[in-house]
């Protein structure tokens, strides 16, 4: 066994380096999520539009690094992007702007991002538009989404817990 002064070094690098290791992430930053329930129908099979507001409360701009389902059950991320304003919850994805009751939602998406290198300003309503692939007939859901963003240097992760259940099919309920 090595003398106690060779363990007790070993012990303190090691204790360092997870700290350093942690440093990196925090949980609480200055993007704030919500919570609550949606529940959509896909009439067709085809992805909907879920949108995720993303308030920016800190005092520097925000890139989002990365975006993934939380606890997905028979749904796929088909696209993450970043936009202007508050957007629509529901309906097809890509959306039907061709109608005239969307008419006010054409300027905020002509000036969607990928939300991945997305830079998100404080003080300004910016939205998470995911588009949600339901992979089969009948209720597939996901508890949220999470997302991982740097803010001044610093990493973070936001979970976003809106609840979101999709419906394909005649006989699917949504509640």
């Amino acid at each position: 066994m090595p003398p106690r002064w060779v363990r007790r070094l070993l012990l303190t690098g090691v204790v360092a380096a997870a700290a350093v290791c942690a440093a990196g992430t925090v949980a609480a930053g200055p993007l704030g999520g919500s919570g609550n329930l949606v529940g959509v129908r896909s009439p067709d099979g085809g992805p909907v539009t879920i949108s995720y507001p993303l308030p920016n409360l800190g005092p520097g701009t925000i890139t989002v690094d990365h975006v993934r389902l939380l606890d997905p059950d028979g749904i796929t991320l088909e696209a993450a992007l970043v936009l202007p304003g508050r957007f629509v919850i529901g309906g097809p994805f890509p959306p039907d702007l061709t109608g005239e009751q969307s008419q006010h939602l054409r300027p905020a998406w002509s000036r969607r991002v990928d939300a991945v290198g997305a830079r998100v300003p404080p003080g300004r309503d910016y939205d998470l538009a995911v588009g949600l692939q339901p992979a089969h007939q009948g209720r597939s859901s996901i508890k949220g989404v999470e997302i991982a963003y740097t803010e001044g240097g610093r990493s973070y992760r936001l979970a976003s817990r809106m609840e979101v259940t999709i419906c394909v099919g005649p006989r699917c309920a949504l509640s």
